[in-house]
């Protein structure tokens, strides 16, 4: 089994365990801290890789540092249990499992926009709103600019891809001429 699918069931079983939708979200965010921090300190991670060091060594280590973060007492558990089974190394995996879960259990959802030009934080709002409307769920909105697609907007959300770009709409018509319809 990759990391992906064991973080995805560590993951499921945690949401399980949080609780109402606020606790969701508050261990969703102390968990990536956890995982962003074991991913940027080459120290903690060489610690809780080591072998040699005792598992028991490391589950103090670890329980002090979600301490030291105030962490709620349940991710800190957590933290320890997966010490204890050996998974710690995979905490990305799970952290990001998580999230992608929770956001889905509270019906959230983040959109990519790509546009040609900046938008006004007005209308990032009438875009937030009507991709909102759209998709039935909340959504946190990241965008980017490119100039290269001349026009409109590529929107991404989850698996969901809705290209109205100019340079997109330029190539079906290339298409369409060059087959000759």
């Amino acid at each position: 089994m990759t990391g992906g699918i064991v973080g995805r069931r560590y993951a499921k079983a945690l949401l399980n365990l949080a609780g109402s939708d606020k606790n969701i979200g508050e261990i969703g965010e102390q968990l990536l801290e956890v995982a962003t921090l074991f991913q940027e300190n080459t120290g903690l991670r060489s610690i809780m890789l080591d072998p040699k060091i005792s598992k028991e060594k490391r589950i103090a280590v670890i329980g002090e540092l979600t301490t030291k973060m105030k962490c709620q007492e349940l991710v800190t558990k957590y933290c320890r249990y997966l010490t204890d089974r050996n998974r710690f190394d995979i905490i990305t995996d799970i952290s990001s499992a998580y999230n992608g879960l929770a956001s889905k259990k509270l019906g959230k959802a983040t959109a990519n926009v790509v546009v040609a030009e900046k938008l006004s934080q007005k209308e990032k709002k009438l875009l937030q709103k009507q991709l909102a409307e759209y998709t039935g769920k909340k959504i946190t909105l990241t965008v980017e600019v490119d100039a290269s697609i001349l026009g409109g907007a590529i929107t991404s959300i989850d698996s969901l891809v809705l290209d109205g770009s100019i340079k997109n709409k330029l190539n079906l018509i290339r298409e369409t001429i060059s087959k000759g319809k």
